[in-house]
């Protein structure tokens, strides 16, 4: 199949500069005159819906998944019984900002449903790369699923915010199908929210990537983007992906997610894309803590699937 093709030419100051704006999704927003604005809306709204729920629901904190200080998980809905449906959510932050602490606020309306919820948290760059940090969340995918094989979990959904969108697609590549093997089989839905599928024009962009904190280069960076991965190794997985955008995201945003749509497509899986309207980078998850959200509804409807 054909994949992408990356460049690795330094482009010139001008389209630097479209890159900067377009992948920095607050100056996309309508809902604040700023962006410094939306970003401190959206850090205040997330923090405080995951301290409320990490108060009012039953949890399990701090579980490790490695021997690193960052490889924990935190688990909403301790109490349902433990081979309940699993939603696993990624929280983004363009793999520096943010962290399990604040990225709860996904659990109230999955637990209520009764699915068990584990946030997860992972080392930020620049404390260790882009490409050691794709490791580690194959090692938090490891560690999951034989974790829902010791329970006898009926499902697992994973879903991910942006550069948590691009670290799950990272996660299911070819490698790590062959490493959990039958395991892989837990897993029935993935849901990709406004997320990250390309690094090779962000690689440029001091919004993103300032002193090449990221640590990309010309051999790491095809190998680190989603849409250059083959993924007809899930073509009979099973496995539905679910990609959504917002309408107010960037056109880059919205070009990658439907690239990524239809790049699962030509590789056999199942693939939907829906571009939500009326919302933003940052209320389409913030919004995940209401049950009548759409990407919420389709959590909820897939509980028994």
């Amino acid at each position: 199949m054909q994949l992408e093709t990356y460049s690795s030419m330094v482009p010139d100051a001008t389209l630097i500069k479209l890159w900067e704006k377009e992948y920095s999704p607050s100056e996309w927003s309508k809902r604040f005159p700023t962006a410094t604005e939306v970003i401190n809306f959206h850090v205040k709204f997330i923090t405080e819906v995951s301290k409320k729920n990490r108060q009012e629901l039953s949890c399990e904190l701090d579980v490790e998944y490695g021997s690193g200080d960052s490889e924990k998980f935190d688990i909403y809905g301790a109490n349902l019984p433990r081979d309940a449906p699993l939603f696993v959510y990624i929280h983004g932050g363009y793999w520096q900002m943010l962290s399990k602490t604040d990225s709860g606020y996904c659990a109230e309306p999955l637990v209520a449903k009764g699915y068990r919820v584990i946030v997860l948290d992972y080392e930020l760059c620049p404390n260790i790369t882009l490409e050691e940090l794709v490791s580690q969340i194959k090692r938090a995918g490891e560690y999951i699923l034989n974790y829902a094989g010791e329970n006898h979990v009926k499902h697992i959904s994973f879903a991910g915010h942006s550069a948590g969108a691009h670290l799950i697609a990272a996660m299911l590549d070819l490698s790590f199908a062959t490493t959990v093997k039958d395991e892989l089989q837990f897993i029935k839905h993935v849901y990709l929210i406004s997320g990250v599928f390309r690094l090779d024009e962000l690689r440029f962009t001091k919004e993103v990537n300032e002193n090449n904190l990221l640590c990309l280069n010309d051999e790491n960076i095809a190998n680190l983007s989603p849409l250059n991965s083959d993924y007809r190794h899930l073509s009979n997985s099973g496995i539905k992906f679910h990609v959504y955008v917002a309408e107010n995201d960037s056109a880059v945003f919205k070009q990658m997610s439907n690239d990524i749509h239809k790049h699962l497509d030509n590789c056999g899986i199942t693939s939907s894309l829906q571009i939500l309207p009326g919302l933003d980078h940052f209320d389409i998850v913030e919004k995940l803590s209401e049950k009548s959200h759409s990407i919420t509804h389709a959590i909820l409807e897939n509980f028994e699937s």
